[in-house]
């Protein structure tokens, strides 16, 4: 389900929302509208009616992103690439970077990683983060402002990450197909693609809320509210921030997010017609370790917890709520085939 805008009039169509004042229901797909809503221009001309690009991280979103992102996947994709190296040289492309939470570290452990992302606001940070913790190593961390639908790189990879639901902005068969097949050609013989699937709540309509201090006298806010659709195989959500500085009230920010509702097993079959062999396919979530309290006298230890997730961040283990699944994929050999 897709918003489309009007070139010359600007009247906006949400499918998902359908258009109460024309009688128009939920779920009623663009091209059944015909003239049926908009007097001005009747609908009917080719070309003037296109779909709205996806809500890019900015403003207070990519401020906060980290804050509840917190350290989801980051020691997966580092221990199990550390353990690729010791086979062969590793070159990362990270598609959806963001911040750089998962890039970093991967850097700082002394992989060679290049991220993409088409949000100047996310790769700000990204760029902060970098000359603060990569002293000495930022040359192992390329940060390029580019559309993963537009990709223009000089060179494949050997791993390709699409972490934290990326894939799923790809919201129909044929999107996820040419999706696929930009990664095909960005990764080297016998390379590895690894894919994060979010799966929403079961249930049709859902809401999720965390809440936390941040810097350090801001008490942040971040309201999931969502629906599923199962015959659309689609979910979208609204995500809000409320701050309070000192108890007051600041604006609010609120943006709309469509994603595709993809379980495990369907995109195998997809990585598997576009030239990939699944190699591994399980749920990834942090589950809570027990400790004994004198372990707290032990040190910093970075990964003895790893909760968060974005936009979920459900604790493991509870019936129908929120989770993630990660899949790695290799690409088989032209020789193979």
């Amino acid at each position: 389900m897709t918003i489309y805008s009007c070139k010359q009039c600007k009247f906006r169509y949400d499918e998902w929302l359908g258009d109460t004042k024309n009688g128009v229901p939920p779920g009623v797909p663009f091209p059944h509208l015909a003239g049926s809503v908009c007097t001005d221009c009747g609908m009917n001309a080719e070309g003037r009616h296109l779909p709205l690009p996806e809500t890019k991280y900015t403003n207070v979103e990519a401020t906060y992103y980290d804050q509840f992102a917190g350290k989801a996947s980051i020691a997966f994709y580092r221990n199990w690439l550390l353990r690729e190296v010791e086979q062969s040289p590793v070159s990362v492309l990270e598609l959806g970077v963001g911040t750089g939470r998962i890039a970093i570290e991967l850097a700082r452990n002394g992989l060679s990683v290049c991220g993409i992302d088409w949000s100047p606001d996310m790769l700000a940070m990204a760029t902060k983060k970098k000359r603060r913790i990569l002293k000495g190593k930022e040359e192992l961390l390329e940060l390029v402002e580019q559309n993963m639908w537009e990709l223009e790189l000089d060179r494949p990879f050997t791993h390709v990450l699409l972490p934290e639901g990326i894939f799923q902005q790809a919201t129909c068969r044929d999107k996820q197909r040419q999706l696929l097949s930009i990664i095909h050609d960005y990764i080297t013989e016998d390379g590895t693609v690894a894919i994060d699937l979010l799966l929403p709540p079961v249930k049709n309509q859902w809401e999720t809320m965390q809440r936390k201090f941040v810097f350090p006298d801001r008490m942040v806010y971040q309201k999931v509210e969502g629906e599923t659709s199962l015959l659309d195989q689609k979910f979208r959500y609204t995500l809000t921030y409320e701050t309070f500085l000192d108890q007051i009230e600041q604006p609010r920010y609120r943006v709309e997010r469509e994603m595709a509702l993809l379980l495990p097993t369907e995109l195998e079959l997809l990585l598997e017609g576009s030239g990939f062999r699944v190699i591994y396919s399980r749920e990834n979530v942090f589950h809570k370790q027990d400790f004994e309290p004198s372990q707290a006298d032990e040190g910093y230890d970075m990964d003895r917890w790893q909760h968060g997730g974005y936009p979920f961040a459900e604790p493991a283990g509870t019936p129908g709520e929120a989770t993630r699944w990660t899949i790695l994929a290799k690409k088989i050999s032209s020789t193979t085939l």
